[in-house]
């Protein structure tokens, strides 16, 4: 909090004038992320929906980095995304999920979406990491010596793609 109002120029304790708390700070973060969201057109298709949700779901996580680290690391969300989730999941029973698959793919699809954003976030990294490591380092390792010149090329932004490919075997 200290950090917060330090950044915003004010005091530790004027920002307590409009948060009780950090989680109160965080949810309300989350709240404005959400609200401004663009929803997709609803799609007559069911899996195209459900592609158009996540989509949109992967561009704010890509916009806002941050909200992946708080909805998985610190377990907070906002109730402000539910009409989106609620079309997620109407999409999911409509496509003939029972209520227990549509939970388990609603985890796939999202712990997807969570995964390729925190991968995409440290990218660079990795890439800088795994350049580092020479051919002599790799040679006993024949699979990954003949995917390794494709893997240097890979964009990172095959969510799309990917999305659609878990979509279709729902």
């Amino acid at each position: 909090m200290r950090r917060v109002a330090t950044d915003l120029g004010a005091g530790a304790m004027s920002l307590y004038r409009h948060v009780t708390d950090r989680d109160d700070l965080l949810v309300g973060m989350m709240d404005q992320v959400a609200v401004g969201i663009e929803p997709p057109t609803e799609q007559m298709d069911d899996c195209e929906e459900i592609v158009a949700i996540l989509m949109t779901l992967h561009h704010a996580f890509r916009q806002d980095p941050w909200i992946v680290h708080v909805l998985l690391f610190e377990g907070r969300g906002s109730l402000k995304i539910f009409p989106l989730i609620d079309r997620l999941f109407a999409a999911l029973l409509r496509s003939g999920c029972t209520q227990e698959q549509a939970l388990d793919h609603y985890g796939l699809l999202m712990h997807y979406a969570y995964g390729e954003s925190l991968s995409f976030q440290t990218k660079d990294q990795r890439r800088m990491m795994q350049s580092a490591w020479s051919d002599d380092a790799l040679a006993e390792f024949p699979a990954i010596m003949a995917v390794r010149e494709e893997a240097q090329a890979w964009a990172y932004d095959e969510f799309g793609r990917n999305i659609r490919r878990l979509v279709a075997n729902i």
